[in-house]
């Protein structure tokens, strides 16, 4: 059976600390979050006030778009966020993707689940005739039917791959993964196994996510996973943190181009990155909260370490899934001290959420190419807005300030509703 070895070429992020790696990493090197009052609708009367917004004027990246999509983007914040993104790749992503034949290449995108905008409801619209989004899908079924494979399903979800299999041909397939936190984290699992497999020779990979809409808001507000805390948003949110209340709640898109080995030396590609392993369980414990146990987290972890071939000692930084609500952080933190044991005390670990919030579908993506940019610079991100934490020194949490330290590999963990737990083990090239 084929066993290619599976390389990232090139990554972009929409999100709220900038618009691509240069604006991002700048703001995490200033330590910026950017929790704030929400802009987007009226807060008045809501006890949670404070997101992540992304708030750069994303439309100047696709204005060249046709109206039939901006149409769709206007009720569609998560097809706007990935718009923005390719757009913005696009002359990159182009220069990748074009010497490689449309059968050859796939598409594999996390979103979260749809939801109705209030001011459809409020207007009395009927929300499925008013979105035109089937009217798209029907023209890009017809104008490629012999390329690409469009989903019947979960039309209209499968929007945002659909779109970026239309505008860059990508035939192989065309998948959208709806897994909540981890949806974007499998995505790039889902994308990597073809790519191992030989299925394909790149896949583009990787999710897009907003619930800063007031219906989806005040949704999650009900799940009491949100920070209520009186500080400014900006301070809310406390990974770590003994007194941590809760998440502060993002948006993002991001995308990463993958492919094998052979495709390296077939299409002349430069790797960035290795994906030396990954992992995926399902505990399936609660709804909303994992395993007290971390029984999940830690398979998800053990199994993308023995996949990378590498040993526990060899890793240098793990970026979190450290959403800042009371159920996920401990669990996965003690999950790792079990899974590494005496080399724990060395692994320098955080969480960046409480700098660009939780994304949702959109957090494996953002927070993976984080790591990578991260990697690059010789970085360790600190915990932002941590004071106290309870791990002592059985594992190395990062505090008061960011590090510089050789990044040689990095793990990524995102853990989702419904027991969903997902790690990925990255080396930089």
């Amino acid at each position: 059976m084929k066993h290619e070895r599976v390389f990232v070429i090139d990554y972009d992020t929409c999100s709220p600390l900038g618009i691509g790696k240069k604006e991002i990493m700048k703001s995490i090197r200033d330590n910026r979050s950017a929790g704030d009052f929400i802009a987007r609708f009226d807060i008045s009367g809501i006890e949670q006030t404070g997101a992540a917004e992304v708030r750069n004027s994303i439309g100047q990246f696709y204005c060249e778009e046709s109206q039939l999509v901006k149409e769709i983007m206007s009720y569609d914040r998560k097809l706007e966020l990935i718009v923005a993104n390719y757009f913005f790749m696009k002359n990159r992503i182009e220069q990748i993707l074009d010497r490689i034949p449309s059968d050859k290449k796939g598409v594999a995108i996390g979103v979260g689940l749809d939801v109705t905008p209030f001011e459809c409801i409020k207007n009395e619209v009927d929300y499925l005739n008013k979105i035109p989004e089937w009217k798209y899908i029907n023209a890009i079924k017809e104008k490629n039917a012999n390329q690409i494979n469009i989903n019947q399903l979960l039309n209209p979800l499968d929007i945002s791959s659909i779109y970026l299999a239309d505008v860059l041909s990508l035939g192989a397939f065309q998948r959208t993964i709806l897994t909540a936190c981890a949806a974007s984290t499998q995505a790039i699992i889902y994308a990597s196994k073809a790519l191992q497999a030989g299925e394909v020779d790149a896949v583009v990979a990787g999710g897009t996510d907003s619930i800063i809409n007031l219906i989806a808001y005040l949704a999650f507000g009900k799940l009491g996973i949100m920070s209520t805390s009186p500080e400014h948003p900006s301070k809310c949110c406390r990974p770590l943190d003994i007194s941590r209340k809760g998440a502060l709640i993002g948006e993002a898109s991001g995308l990463c181009i993958l492919a094998n080995e052979s495709s390296l030396k077939k299409y002349n590609l430069e790797p960035k990155f290795e994906i030396l392993g990954f992992g995926n369980s399902l505990d399936g414990y609660r709804i909303t909260a994992p395993d007290p146990s971390g029984s999940g987290m830690i398979t998800a972890v053990k199994t993308a370490l023995l996949s990378s071939k590498i040993k526990a000692d060899q890793i240098d930084y793990i970026n979190l899934h450290g959403t800042g609500t009371r159920s996920n952080d401990d669990v996965e933190v003690t999950s790792l001290i079990d899974v590494f044991g005496e080399y724990a005390k060395n692994i320098s670990i955080s969480s960046t959420k409480s700098r660009h919030g939780h994304a949702i579908a959109a957090a494996g993506i953002q927070e993976f190419n984080i790591l990578m940019s991260c990697m690059e610079e010789n970085l360790v991100p600190y915990n932002l807005n941590l004071e106290n934490h309870a791990f002592g020194d059985a594992i190395d949490v990062v505090r008061g300030e960011n590090r510089t330290r050789n990044l040689n590999i990095g793990m990524t963990n995102n853990f989702a509703f419904g027991g969903v737990n997902s790690s990925i083990i990255i080396k930089k090239i």
